[in-house]
């Protein structure tokens, strides 16, 4: 997902940006307000990395999601029990 997309899709990604990742506040969100590195910025100062490829993955699954091509290589992890 590109910047482009990533603010297109903003309104629809924050609610599971926050189920993903639980440190982002609302405030957080406010300032992220559809910036892909602003988000990748809000995530190194929460969790103390960059984690650059998770947060590409995460927004490439649900723009795949979103737009109607998801594929197995977007599918989300199945949580072992």
């Amino acid at each position: 997902m590109n910047q482009e997309q990533f603010t297109a899709f903003w309104p629809q990604l924050k609610a599971p940006l926050q189920a993903k990742w639980e440190k982002i506040t609302d405030a957080d969100l406010r300032e992220i307000d559809g910036s892909l590195a602003t988000f990748t910025a809000v995530l190194a100062r929460r969790y103390g990395t960059t984690q650059n490829d998770e947060v590409h993955i995460w927004a490439n699954r649900r723009h795949a999601h979103w737009s109607g091509r998801y594929t197995n290589a977007y599918e989300d992890p199945k949580k072992v029990s």
